[in-house]
């Protein structure tokens, strides 16, 4: 079993993982009534949502990001096991740390340059083009989603690691890849 102070924190990063997929559970929420109505009017009265393109782009944006961090905590990311299975169990939890720490490196990147976008988009004035919407801050929401990505993947590469010197840490992820 992982020890307490790792528990805490994998439940932290759970809870703040659940609490950034509410970006994504409510965007395509409202994805799925904003093209409901839009086609509605559009049949019905000849009358379209003015934008719903704009919208519905820049929601799915944040939405998209919103759930990566959701999805690694639920263990839902494609994980490939045929071949780290054949290997030694240490070898197996470096290559997992190294991916991890890969993928984290990755996320992070994300992050850094959503940010500088984001100071690009809103020292120009970028909006879009039908409803003048200002872009700058579905960049801020990208990068902390990625943000907590990277938190989680970070984490999850810590665990692994730990799993290289540990039986017990080994056999719990083990428990989570799919056979």
């Amino acid at each position: 079993m992982i020890k307490t102070p790792m528990r805490k924190a994998e439940r932290f990063l759970d809870r703040l993982a659940a609490v950034v997929s509410l970006v994504s559970y409510g965007g395509f929420f409202v994805i799925m009534l904003l093209i409901v109505l839009d086609v509605f009017l559009r049949y019905a009265f000849n009358s379209p949502i003015l934008g719903s393109y704009e919208i519905i782009e820049r929601i799915i944006f944040c939405a998209v990001f919103a759930s990566f961090a959701y999805a690694q905590t639920q263990k839902a990311h494609i994980h490939i096991t045929m071949v780290l299975s054949m290997l030694h169990r240490k070898l197996r939890f470096l290559c997992t740390t190294f991916t991890g720490l890969l993928s984290a490196a990755l996320a992070l990147f994300v992050a850094y340059a959503a940010i500088r976008q984001g100071r690009v988009a809103q020292a120009s004035h970028y909006t879009t083009s039908v409803l003048l919407i200002a872009l700058y801050p579905f960049y801020w929401v990208e990068a902390a989603a990625m943000g907590v990505f990277f938190l989680t993947l970070l984490f999850d590469a810590l665990k692994n690691f730990v799993a290289v010197f540990d039986d017990d840490t080994a056999r719990e992820i083990q428990s989570t890849w799919s056979n």
